[in-house]
């Protein structure tokens, strides 16, 4: 018999990210541990007692709608391809973390760098944000170490890398551009570094390259395709082959 849940669970606030779309967003929180959000309440719950306590904690777990993750036929599939199978291989959904659920709820664990109290209410900065911009939060928890963290777990298809999957580097124009984005965007460099380091091309990039007969040069990149990721307010403009990757550009973000 199936239990029905009283429509009472609204979101909270809301998360500020330098996510401006779903490409480009790590798998997991923390393997860009400097990627920078803001969790904004809304006026019902920006209450300063609310979080009374809260600053004693390092992280916190934030449990959130993937509100961009919705299928236009309205359903779920039983069945998933995980990235970290490259692809090609389906594991049921309760036994992944794709987006694509009953019901679009993820979990995030992320560090709580500060608590600052504005006029509007209190604003939580976090860093090591895996979340799209503007992505609604339904509740938060701190993170408890004692309980949380269990060495003995098993990893199951997506153990940890032994190290990041790309190399990446940066032209004179790319790093020109950083240098002086990084007077107002504290930790750019390592920021993108950290995001393409963890390869965010879809999992059947490298053998499509490997296959390819294009235009490449010295280097071996693509001379033909370029990549494009938007983060805070431009596009991140990229090359890339097999474990390399050239940082191009940072264009003005287009409508």
């Amino acid at each position: 018999m199936a239990v029905h849940l009283a429509p009472t669970i609204e979101p909270i606030g809301v998360i500020h990210s330098c996510f401006k779309e779903k490409f480009g967003i790590p798998r997991q929180p923390n393997l860009a541990d400097k990627a920078p959000g803001m969790l904004k309440f809304f006026p019902e719950f920006a209450r300063p007692e609310a979080v009374r306590g809260l600053e004693q904690f390092s992280h916190i777990w934030i449990i959130f709608v993937f509100h961009r993750a919705v299928k236009k036929d309205g359903k779920w599939s039983a069945m998933v391809r995980p990235p970290r199978l490259g692809g090609n291989k389906k594991v049921g959904v309760f036994a992944s973390r794709s987006p694509f659920r009953p019901n679009p709820i993820g979990m995030s664990c992320v560090r709580l760098e500060d608590i600052e109290a504005t006029a509007k209410g209190p604003v939580l900065h976090l860093t090591g944000v895996d979340l799209l911009d503007q992505t609604p939060v339904l509740d938060i928890k701190p993170y408890l170490p004692y309980s949380d963290r269990l060495d003995t777990a098993r990893d199951g298809f997506a153990p940890a890398p032994d190290n990041k999957t790309c190399q990446v580097n940066f032209s004179s124009t790319a790093a020109t551009q950083i240098r002086e984005r990084e007077k107002t965007i504290p930790n750019l460099l390592p920021i993108i570094t950290q995001v393409l380091e963890n390869d965010p091309r879809p999992a059947y990039s490298n053998a499509q390259f490997s296959s390819r007969k294009g235009d490449t040069g010295a280097d071996g990149l693509d001379k033909e395709r370029v990549y494009g990721i938007r983060l805070f307010d431009f596009d991140l403009k990229w090359q890339a082959a097999g474990n390399k990757i050239r940082v191009l550009c940072l264009d003005p973000a287009s409508d």
